[in-house]
């Protein structure tokens, strides 16, 4: 099966920007969400900003990617520009907001706009004239039946290799248009109702080994759970909102090579960890601000990424390398190639050939560790470590989330692979980093090396400047290293090739 999940058309470099604020009325969000998606399904010639707190600045990813923009001082012209793209309106029901779901699913194949019918006379008048093709209004009476109708009517034609979890009373833009270039399906079914888990089940159940969901769940740990039941990832991505552009760009990753490991010596090694970045629209926006922050390479960090980007964003990617300082460390997110939780899996087969293609992709992304999460505090099973050290030559080592439960070696078909559970899974601030050092230190008597990874997450205001404070709190007893290199010493003080072969 084709690996890739994610395909658009090739890279284009001047687009039309257009400001899509969160705070629009909503019919005007679903409604240049689906022009967006409709428009950049061949060429990516829309790009819009849709900021919030977390938000990396209104410029500065087409600044990133080299592109060129006009604005238009009325984005309504946009319609009128592409007007013979567009072949008419699909009209969502208010009284039944899923309906916006099912639009979105329809709008591709009919070359639509999502329209809310307080927009229909305006887009149906001069100068826009455009037909409505279909009204989903009065026909649907419960949220169940919008998505029972999808997966009886729509299902059985739609590419089963991905569905995508979109809320509509959130998510008016954001990942929208990039459902709609898709035509995938998209849903908003909790794993938790009764009725909606025997519905959600029905679609996963249908889809092959390998795929994917994208966007998010209605709950984090239940969702996972579920998707990795059935062995399928998840990309979070809810609230990314260029994934049409950025999937666009030049495929070419510039990979920059590992370093020199630092000389293995009686220390306290720390290696700093920033979470989250499985998580798509954490990459594009709050990771993208993080960056600039003036601090980044004055210790290192181990930035985590989706190695998807190889197709969802393969020129932020790129940026990303080109961009880093020596102390900046990329590594795989949770838990390869998505969000998953490799204990859950049912399938040991599945699970092999899950990690086979991570492998794949960790090659081409210059990926060399992967924080692997089961839950927020689980550990790894044997089998999954089996599973990783059996066919990820190329990884110098995991990361486990059962903080403090110490170094465990998985003895694999393809060598030995070190499994480290981090002593902070979660810190939320620079004491908290702090505490988790000084325990983690505890009874250490000078006479052999002792490794310490302190994971932190980004959403309260964890920057690289608290990493910076952090290490600079430490005594000479402690050497802050890059993750990478803190794999590489812990190979070397248990006998193990630091630079284990990369296999084609």
């Amino acid at each position: 099966m084709e690996l890739r999940v994610y395909w658009r058309g090739s890279s284009y470099t001047k687009v039309d920007w257009v400001s899509v604020q969160q705070n629009n009325s909503s019919s005007e969000m679903y409604l240049f969400a689906s022009l967006k998606g409709i428009v950049n399904r061949t060429k990516p010639r829309i790009f819009s900003y849709e900021g919030d707190a977390f938000a990396e600045g209104q410029y500065t990813w087409l600044q990133s990617l080299g592109l060129s923009w006009t604005e238009p001082a009325d984005k309504w012209s946009l319609i009128t520009k592409y007007r013979n793209e567009i072949s008419g309106l699909i009209v969502y029901d208010p009284a039944q907001i899923h309906t916006v779901n099912l639009a979105t699913v329809l709008a591709k194949d009919k070359k639509a706009l999502i329209v809310s019918p307080a927009l229909l006379s305006r887009l149906t008048a001069a100068p826009y004239s455009l037909p409505v093709l279909l009204d989903l209004r009065g026909q649907f009476s419960s949220k169940l039946q919008v998505y029972q109708t999808l997966y009886n009517t729509y299902w059985p034609n739609l590419d089963h290799r991905l569905l995508i979890g979109l809320n509509p009373d959130a998510h008016k833009a954001a990942l929208r248009e990039y459902a709609t270039a898709l035509g995938a399906a998209v849903i908003w079914l909790d794993p938790d109702i009764a009725a909606e888990s025997a519905l959600l089940n029905n679609f996963l159940s249908t889809m092959p080994p390998g795929s994917n969901y994208m966007g998010w769940w209605p709950a984090e740990a239940p969702g996972v759970e579920r998707g990795s039941k059935y062995g399928i990832t998840t990309i979070a991505s809810d609230w990314a909102t260029n994934l049409t552009v950025h999937s666009g760009m030049s495929r070419t990753v510039n990979v920059k090579p590992v370093p020199a490991k630092p000389t293995l010596e009686n220390k306290l090694y720390v290696a700093f960890i920033l979470s989250d970045g499985d998580n798509l629209q954490y990459v594009e926006h709050l990771m993208r601000k993080l960056w600039s922050n003036p601090d980044r390479g004055a210790v290192p960090i181990g930035w985590t990424l989706s190695p998807a980007m190889l197709d969802a964003m393969p020129g932020a990617l790129n940026y990303y390398y080109q961009s880093a300082s020596g102390n900046d460390n990329l590594i795989s997110g949770p838990s390869g190639y998505g969000y998953t939780y490799p204990n859950s899996w049912p399938d040991q087969t599945a699970l092999n050939k899950f990690v086979i293609k991570t492998e794949e992709y960790n090659k081409r992304a210059g990926f060399r560790v992967i924080t692997i999460w089961n839950t927020i505090t689980g550990g790894i099973n044997q089998n999954v470590g089996q599973a990783f050290a059996d066919n990820a030559p190329s990884l110098l080592g995991l990361t486990a989330q059962n903080t403090g439960g110490g170094l465990t070696i998985h003895n694999g078909s393809s060598g030995k692979l070190p499994a480290m559970a981090l002593s902070c899974n979660y810190c939320t601030n620079e004491q908290a980093m702090k505490d988790h050092i000084a325990s983690a230190s505890s009874g250490w008597n000078r006479t052999s090396p002792r490794f310490i990874i302190i994971q932190a997450q980004p959403w309260q205001n964890v920057t690289p400047t608290s990493f910076k404070n952090v290490a600079n709190s430490l005594n000479a007893d402690y050497k802050v290293v890059r993750p990478d290199h803190i794999f590489q010493l812990i190979r070397e003080a248990n006998g193990l090739p630091t630079n284990p072969a990369r296999r084609r």
